[in-house]
C-alpha cells in the first residue's frame, strides 16, 4: 500500500519540469479547439497522440522500476512513436467495450436495459488489464483476453484496488467544476491525476510479475516485449 501511496509524488518526483511542459500542452489542447480546422487537426495529429503516448510510457517506465517521471517520448517517427500509441488506446477502449456495443446493436439501442450497467461494468474492469499490457508490450497482443485473465488471476485483490483507484481519480475529476474557463484553470489537477494513476498502473505490473507464461506464448515480459 506505501508503494502505491508513493505515486502521490509522482509527478513531481525528479523531474517537475516535465509535468510544468505537460500542463502547458494540455492547456494548448484547449486554445486548439478554438480554431475551426488547424487546431483540430493539430489535437488530433499531434496533441492527443502525444499526451497517450506519454501516459503508456509513464506505465512502460513505472513498470520497468523507474521511480521518477519519464521525459517526454521520443519522437523520431510520428507513425511509429505518436499514432500507434494513440491507435492502441483506441483499440483498448474498442475491445473493451465491443460487447455493450454489440449488445445495444442487438437491442436497437434501448436504453433502459439493466444488463446494460453489467455490460458497463465489465468493460470497465477489462480496460485498465488490456491498457497496462499494451502499454507495456507495445503492442496489440496487449489485447488479449488470454494475457488480461492471467494478470487478474494471480492478482485478483490488488487490481481489485486498482480499479477502486481509478473509479476515485474519475469522481475527482468529473466532481471537478466544468466550463470552459474552469475546465483550462482546474486542467493541472486532472493531469495531476492521470500521471497518479498511470504511476499506480506501473507500479502494478512491477509488483506482479507475470512474465512466465507470457514469454512462452510470445513474450510479455515486465521490462517489454521479449527479443524475437
Amino acid at each position: 500500500m506505501s508503494d502505491y501511496l508513493s505515486s502521490l509524488g509522482y509527478p513531481f518526483r525528479g523531474r517537475p519540469m516535465v509535468f510544468a511542459f505537460a500542463v502547458l500542452i494540455v492547456w494548448a489542447m484547449f486554445l486548439a479547439a478554438w480554431a475551426p480546422l488547424i487546431g483540430w487537426i493539430a489535437i488530433f495529429c499531434f496533441l492527443q497522440p502525444f499526451m497517450c503516448a506519454f501516459f503508456m510510457k509513464m506505465v512502460q517506465r513505472s513498470a520497468m522500476g523507474e521511480e521518477e517521471i519519464c521525459l517526454f517520448p521520443e519522437l523520431e517517427e510520428w507513425l511509429d512513436d505518436l499514432m500507434m500509441p494513440y491507435i492502441r488506446l483506441v483499440m483498448c477502449m474498442a475491445v473493451s467495450f465491443l460487447p455493450l456495443v454489440i449488445y445495444l446493436g442487438v437491442m436497437d439501442w434501448d436504453m433502459d436495459s439493466p444488463l446494460i450497467w453489467l455490460f458497463i461494468a465489465a468493460g470497465a474492469a477489462y480496460f485498465p488489464g488490456v491498457f497496462m499490457r499494451t502499454s507495456v508490450l507495445e503492442s496489440f497482443s496487449g489485447l488479449s483476453p488470454a494475457g488480461w485473465w492471467g494478470l487478474v488471476r494471480k492478482a485478483p485483490l490488488p487490481y481489485a484496488g486498482l480499479l477502486g483507484a481509478i473509479c476515485a481519480g474519475g469522481w475527482v475529476i468529473l466532481s471537478l467544476p466544468s466550463g470552459f474557463l474552469m475546465d483550462f484553470a482546474m486542467a493541472p489537477v486532472k493531469l495531476y491525476v492521470a500521471c497518479v494513476l498511470m504511476n499506480m498502473c506501473g507500479l502494478f505490473m512491477l509488483k506482479h510479475e507475470f512474465a512466465g507464461e507470457e514469454e512462452e506464448e510470445g513474450g510479455f515480459s515486465i521490462s517489454g516485449p521479449a527479443a524475437s
